[in-house]
């Protein structure tokens, strides 16, 4: 075959098959493996909001935890038609904020981010995200709390409008930015399909699929099931791929609804678990094994994986009591006159 004939038929394939000339569908964007940690532009808009005094330090935000500033959000209905898997990824793309903190590294002397996941709720910039992201830890000692959209843009975290500790849920506000926020549905059952987009051990833009596996207590319920009290204590396990990293991260159903978010993860295996006490051994051979072999057949292999969701459920009451104390400070005490509305 000569060179010229051989360049006409790779031109016509061309021609045939233009969709085969990329790698991915039109828009579909295209993960960078560098590290949010220390991007320098990035580090740098967060230096300009710290500077103009727009963030929240540890001291301030260890105070929002303490004691939230509500404020009203209003939360979109659920959608209820399926979407194809490609139009999910997209909607928890639009929706998908990464949170943390902007913090001078105590090691090095350098500035850093520590970013864990969020998720639009509201249109007006609620964001929720688990406790455990938002509080500051022990070695995060000069810091500020910051997010990261879509667009790619660093934003300040202005308030804290609710958190549970025990439900591992915080909603906080955000200023500026676009918010395409997601539903939150609580009407889901073991077998439905579910997503998630999330950056488990840095690994951004990761998007996966399982279903919903069980929901349960992880204490004795209290009180009225209905209630946040009660609901601080139920948890849902899902299959959808995630690690470290990925707190926070809304988990989707079908219709692009998000049914909770990323709480933990644990390896559960048989010898993670204390032994009970060993049967008497049936022979020689046996009675030669320690006592944790011979309860552990397994010999402490990981069996199955525990993905625990904070459930939209406790979301949802948790969200409610955001409308319920803004709703109290607005109102007139007795025997005032009521506020009239600004002009």
């Amino acid at each position: 075959m000569t060179l010229r004939l051989l360049f006409a038929l790779v031109c016509l394939a061309t021609a045939a098959f233009p969709q085969r000339a990329v790698a991915q569908a039109s828009g579909v964007p295209i993960e960078d493996p560098r590290s949010l940690m220390q991007n320098p532009s990035l580090l740098e808009k967060a230096k300009a909001l710290r500077d103009a005094g727009k963030l929240l330090d540890v001291e301030k935000v260890k105070t929002l935890l303490a004691a939230p500033v509500p404020s009203p959000i209003e939360l979109p209905v659920a959608n209820t038609k399926p979407l194809r898997g490609r139009e999910i990824a997209e909607r928890a793309r639009r929706a998908y904020f990464r949170l943390g903190w902007y913090y001078l590294c105590p090691r090095c002397g350098h500035w850093h981010f520590s970013f864990a996941n969020a998720y639009a709720i509201s249109a007006d910039g609620a964001i929720a995200s688990c406790h455990h992201v938002v509080a500051p830890t022990r070695e995060t000692r000069e810091g500020y709390l910051v997010a990261l959209d879509p667009a790619g843009e660093i934003l300040a975290v202005t308030t804290v409008l609710a958190k549970s500790q025990t439900l591992d849920a915080a909603i906080v506000r955000v200023e500026g930015g676009t918010f395409t926020p997601l539903p939150l549905n609580d009407n889901v059952a073991p077998g439905d399909p579910v997503f998630c987009l999330s950056d488990p051990l840095d690994e951004r833009g990761y998007f996966s699929e399982g279903i919903v596996n069980r929901f349960y207590w992880k204490r004795a319920p209290k009180g009225d099931l209905e209630s946040l009290d009660a609901l601080k204590n139920l948890r849902v396990n899902v299959s959808t791929d995630w690690a470290p990293g990925s707190s926070g991260a809304a988990v989707l159903d079908e219709c692009g609804n998000a049914i909770g978010h990323v709480s933990t993860i644990s390896p559960l295996s048989e010898g993670a678990h204390q032994p009970a006490p060993a049967p008497e051994a049936e022979n020689e051979s046996e009675k030669a094994k320690p006592a944790q072999a011979r309860n552990d057949r397994f010999n402490g292999a990981t069996l199955i994986t525990l993905h625990e969701a904070v459930p939209a459920r406790g979301l949802l009451a948790l969200a409610k009591t955001i409308n319920v104390e803004a709703a109290k400070v607005t109102a007139p005490s007795e025997g005032s006159a009521p506020k009239k509305p600004a002009p």
